[in-house]
């Protein structure tokens, strides 16, 4: 599987349900197991804490259902690529943390027209990422490098 975009995004983007801005919405990345696959589908439209494979909470995990909140959120506009970009984000630290992923889901966990939780990506790890009594990070790519510049990202929309 390839990552993917569901296609309520581009709606709930172009309807100014999704504002991407430092200290406009609140996003999160939450992470998954192989499972049965990935969490979600191009047909599916809000992150649920109900969905099958989210990272377990117990056993020294360090992972809160619902994942992690991203930070530094920045917009930017890279030789006419509009570009999102988030800071790198780490479960188990300063405590260290045991578990494994295959996917990530950012989603926005602002309500906008009474709807919270509407999804933006699902990212697939390309198989299982797993640390053990240490950290798991999630690298974000420089939204400046690629080519054409902002092609890395890891939100884009070319103009």
């Amino acid at each position: 599987m390839a990552n993917v975009v569901p296609f309520s995004f581009g709606t709930s983007l172009l309807s100014g349900h999704h504002d991407f801005a430092n200290g406009g919405n609140t996003f999160k990345l939450a992470l998954y197991t192989a499972g049965s696959g990935a969490p979600y589908t191009t047909s599916s439209t809000v992150y649920s804490s109900g969905v099958a494979n989210e990272v377990g909470t117990g056993s020294g995990s360090q992972y809160s259902t619902g994942g992690n909140t991203l930070t530094s959120q920045a917009v930017a506009n890279q030789t006419n690529v509009a570009t999102v970009d988030f800071a790198d984000t780490v479960w188990g630290s300063p405590t260290p943390a045991t578990f494994s992923a295959a996917y990530g889901v950012i989603y926005n966990s602002s309500t906008v027209d009474s709807t919270a939780n509407r999804l933006v990506v699902v990212l697939d790890f390309g198989g299982t990422k797993s640390c053990s009594n240490g950290t798991f990070t999630i690298t974000f790519p420089n939204p400046a490098s690629g080519t054409p510049a902002g092609s890395d990202a890891i939100i884009s929309i070319t103009s």
